[in-house]
């Protein structure tokens, strides 16, 4: 397709797609991260929340990558409905004096909405080398994700 791109510069270059589905990325990715940092992933499925549950949301996701330690954000990919909007939460802390998910996690998000899909993959971090060593598969790591737990939150 031909979707146009936006760009905007550093710290936060971020691109975004107007395909179906939508597609919004900042930041790096977690091939480019892990070659200077040591990382934690954050993954969660939209129909792991309510409302992406009542949007009928299957298999649409946000993952962010984190750097072990400071948890300065380093990238966030989304791909699913609101993906552009999703984003701009995630760019808003990168641009903060320290660049980290702590005013997202500590803060609220109203329930249910949409956006806690954003706040849930960063409340759901795991060290994917660690992930990537803690199984005795036969068929290896590749082609599995695992879910770990879902949080809900009554504010």
């Amino acid at each position: 397709s031909n979707a146009p791109l936006m760009y905007i510069k550093s710290p936060a270059y971020y691109k975004r797609m107007f395909t179906d589905p939508e597609v919004a990325s900042v930041g790096m990715t977690e091939a480019q991260a892990r070659k200077d940092h040591k990382i934690l992933i954050g993954k969660y499925l939209y129909e792991n929340t309510a409302k992406g549950s009542a949007m009928k949301a299957k298999d649409f996701f946000v993952k962010v990558i984190v750097e072990k330690g400071s948890n300065k954000i380093l990238g966030a990919h989304i791909i699913g409905p609101h993906a552009s909007v999703l984003i701009q939460e995630i760019i808003n802390l990168m641009y903060t004096s320290d660049g980290t998910m702590e005013p997202l996690t500590d803060g609220m998000h109203i329930h249910p909405a949409l956006n806690e899909v954003v706040e849930r993959a960063f409340l759901n971090l795991t060290d994917p080398d660690a992930h990537r060593h803690s199984h005795s598969h036969d068929q290896g790591s590749q082609g599995h994700d695992h879910e770990h737990g879902s949080h809900e939150h009554n504010h």
